[in-house]
């Protein structure tokens, strides 16, 4: 199981961006190098059915990835929430998926316990990714 760095605060931006979504789900990107978190950025959720699905706003990730760029950060993946579940991928999560990135998961961002998750798409299946 590998491992990426995401900080407590960072954590912290995760649910409450994610709280602020609510009812529906909340996406963006996760910006860092070699494996350690430094920033995410919140996208707006452009999905047809945002409630239970997210899609990131293609004009939104252009400029994030290149402002990244131009920082020294790369694209490590995404994260988004999943207002009434547990921080585990769906299968449009699955369908959706890049081999290789980072998606991670805020799971019932309104309890207060909200549960956050790493996972990689390993051939067709997410492996769980250590956040640490």
């Amino acid at each position: 199981m590998s491992k990426t760095e995401v900080t407590p605060a960072l954590r912290e931006e995760l649910i409450d961006a994610s709280r602020r979504a609510l009812p529906e789900e909340a996406c963006g990107i996760l910006l860092g190098r070699h494996g350690v978190v430094r920033e995410i950025v919140g996208m707006t959720n452009q999905a047809r059915r945002p409630l239970d699905q997210f899609a990131l706003d293609p004009l939104e990730y252009m400029h994030a990835e290149r402002d990244a760029g131009q920082r020294g950060l790369d694209v490590l993946g995404v994260w988004h929430s999943h207002p009434d579940g547990r921080a585990e991928p769906s299968e449009s999560d699955r369908r959706a998926a890049w081999a290789g990135w980072l998606y991670v998961i805020v799971g019932s961002p309104g309890d207060a316990h909200a549960e956050i998750r790493g996972w990689r798409l390993n051939g067709s299946r997410f492996e769980e990714e250590v956040l640490c």
